[in-house]
């Protein structure tokens, strides 16, 4: 029995919880995928999969088979594709992911300059909140809002994580601008929706941190919508500052400043964004043109916080801190400067 070509149909069937989309992303018949699988149970002498007409599922010892092979194929993977580096120049499939909102109006116009210069990467892009392992293969690059670094990847630091307390002219116009934390307290909010639940405000003043729980005027797991609500003036925001600038500069919204107390999305004052990757990739072609792209394209200046190295950990899991922003046209979204 082929030990390998087994190993990567029990993987990809593990993945998909099918034989036929296995076999389908593998672009093999189903009945190939379905009899290697069954040599390697018998050889191992274990069944991995539970069998039914609707649903492929893995046994408890197929789960932990998984956890171990999966590094293992992983790392023959890296190993392929630095071994088949031919041409002169990256290319090949890029697997990127990206939180939604950071994803859209950040990396998807760098990708667009990306693939003028690179025209042999295909990327293939998620933009989603989901956690990914980087040490075994699931992605090649992640781009994550986050406070907690993993380890076991190199993380290099794309912007800070501050967001800013923002409004609509028309808004403050109608209801005044807040100027303690006592006025806060009659002004309606737009709040951001996490998995975990609602994201509320926290503040810090002289008497250390406390939550602020305004009235919702709207609550949505969108920034996008969110920002178009506070620029329709249906009340205040708390937005990432890497996205804000082109609404600063044109008036669409106003920095709102507090005489006694910084309003903040997190008491972590270490959050950014950053861009991950798994050091062992950096050798692969095509890996190491995109991080090199990607840096350059969508990193703020470290002479405004600091923190221009890379950064290395040991833990190859991300746990991502999403940060909403609104759509923005190409244009603006290239826009490397910053309020």
């Amino acid at each position: 029995m082929d030990r390998l070509r087994a190993l990567r149909y029990f993987l990809e069937t593990a993945e998909t919880a099918s034989f036929s989309r296995a076999a389908e992303r593998l672009g093999v018949p189903a009945s190939s995928v379905s009899r290697r699988i069954y040599d390697l149970e018998q050889e191992l002498g274990v069944a991995l999969f539970h069998r039914s007409t609707r649903v492929v599922r893995l046994t408890e010892l197929g789960a932990l088979y998984l956890e171990q092979i999966k590094p293992v194929i992983a790392a023959l993977g890296i190993a392929d594709e630095l071994v088949g580096q031919q041409s002169s120049s990256p290319s090949g499939i890029l697997k990127i992911t990206a939180a939604p909102d950071y994803g859209r109006v950040r990396l998807l116009p760098a990708l667009a300059k990306m693939a003028t210069q690179y025209p042999e990467i295909v990327c293939d892009v998620q933009l989603t909140d989901d956690v990914y392992n980087l040490a075994q293969n699931d992605v090649d690059i992640a781009i994550r809002a986050t406070a907690t670094l993993p380890d076991r990847a190199v993380a290099r630091r794309l912007a800070d994580g501050r967001f800013i307390l923002v409004a609509a002219p028309a808004y403050l116009k109608r209801n005044g601008r807040p100027k303690t934390l006592a006025d806060l307290q009659q002004h309606k909010a737009l709040l951001y929706r996490r998995p975990q639940g609602i994201l509320y405000w926290q503040a810090r003043s002289a008497d250390g941190w406390q939550e602020i729980r305004l009235s919702p005027a709207y609550i949505s797991n969108q920034g996008d919508a969110l920002l178009d609500h506070a620029i329709a003036g249906h009340g205040l925001a708390l937005i990432p500052r890497w996205g804000l600038s082109s609404y600063l500069a044109d008036g669409s919204l106003v920095h709102v400043v507090l005489d006694d107390a910084d309003i903040s999305a997190s008491r972590n004052e270490n959050s950014g964004v950053f861009l991950l990757y798994h050091r062992p990739k950096y050798s692969v072609m095509k890996i190491r043109a995109a991080v090199d792209f990607l840096s350059s394209e969508l990193t703020e200046d470290p002479r405004r916080d600091g923190h221009g190295a890379d950064r290395q950990h040991e833990s190859g899991v991300l746990r991502p801190d999403p940060a909403g922003l609104r759509r923005q046209d190409p244009a603006q979204a290239a826009e490397r400067g910053r309020p």
